[in-house]
């Protein structure tokens, strides 16, 4: 009996692309030295510039909740996630 025919080898090329744009974000907060972790949801444009719909974990408070608002871009710090990342 024969052993089955051998296709050659293919390159490894099956890493994901980067993602086109940024979700995670950490909010400056005024009076906070540590940002608050955020999901950007939405954008839109404000007169000269940009808003964006968030939902972030508040947790300066007593009892700490989840909010959302329309924040500033100046106010959010991009976290970029890279999808091939594995944690070693």
């Amino acid at each position: 009996m024969r052993p089955p025919p051998r296709c050659p080898p293919t390159p490894k090329n099956d890493a994901w692309r980067p993602y086109a744009d940024v979700r995670f974000v950490l909010i400056r907060s005024t009076g906070r030295l540590k940002p608050s972790r955020g999901l950007i949801l939405d954008c839109k444009r404000d007169g000269r510039g940009w808003e964006a719909w968030v939902v972030w974990y508040d947790d300066a408070a007593l009892k700490p909740v989840v909010k959302m608002d329309w924040l500033r871009i100046e106010q959010l710090i991009p976290v970029l996630v890279d999808p091939n990342w594995t944690g070693g």
